[in-house]
């Protein structure tokens, strides 16, 4: 198998793994956060109106999927009106999109950074620091990863979908790297589908949710194995 081939089965992997949360834990639902909700005096939503939209639409978007929210809905559930939602948003794309956006560019520095590391590229601890960056990166996004996780249909109407889609074969050709065997494979794709099934576990906070992560991770791209072989040596 070509490494372009790989790197694309990975990616695939990711995908699939995004779908089996659906079954492991159904859609989870979000509640409106409380800063979304916040009125000021004069009942209008805070001062952040932008991040006030960005939060009901998550919301929505959790809960019934992109495709049957409206923009109707986002300005009702904050009592404003939809001229004031087109006034900070023209479209659910644009919403979508800056509800993606600081995910994806975690990804972006994260993987940049992994493959600047070039004396270090490849060695147990290049590779666990890799892990550990993504896991935490996804954590701080939970919400928004998780979302994206279950609603692939909703997620493809991005602009953003090919970094997304990139950034899967960049990370997943990093933790490969370069090993095309069937066993690494096997550890590579498993690894990216444990991180976003496990991602959406309902009622783990991510204080818990982190080092068991983690360890499950370590475990299935064998670097504990490496690590025990290394002070071993």
């Amino acid at each position: 198998m070509s490494a372009d081939k790989c790197c694309e089965s990975h990616a695939t992997a990711a995908l699939v793994g995004r779908q089996v949360v659906n079954v492991l834990c159904g859609r989870p639902h979000f509640p409106i956060s409380e800063a979304a909700t916040e009125m000021n005096d004069e009942g209008r939503p805070g001062t952040d109106t932008a991040g006030n939209i960005r939060e009901v639409a998550l919301d929505l978007f959790s809960r019934q999927g992109y495709e049957r929210s409206t923009l109707r809905e986002i300005a009702d559930a904050l009592g404003i009106t939809k001229a004031a939602v087109y006034y900070h948003y023209r479209t659910k794309v644009e919403i979508l999109d800056d509800l993606l956006r600081p995910m994806i560019d975690g990804e972006d520095w994260i993987i940049a950074d992994a493959e600047s590391d070039t004396a270090a590229i490849g060695s147990p601890a290049w590779r666990l620091t890799l892990v550990e960056r993504y896991i935490d990166l996804l954590l701080t996004h939970r919400r928004v990863a998780t979302y994206a996780m279950n609603d692939l249909a909703g997620v493809a109407n991005s602009t953003l979908l090919d970094r997304m889609r990139a950034n899967d074969a960049r990370l997943a050709a990093l933790l490969a790297n370069g090993d095309l065997s069937v066993e690494q494979r096997v550890r590579t794709s498993a690894a990216l589908g444990v991180i976003v099934a496990i991602l959406a576990l309902p009622d783990v906070s991510n204080a818990e949710l982190r080092p068991q992560l983690l360890r499950v991770v370590r475990d299935v791209l064998g670097l504990t194995e490496q690590a025990r072989d290394a002070a071993s040596a």
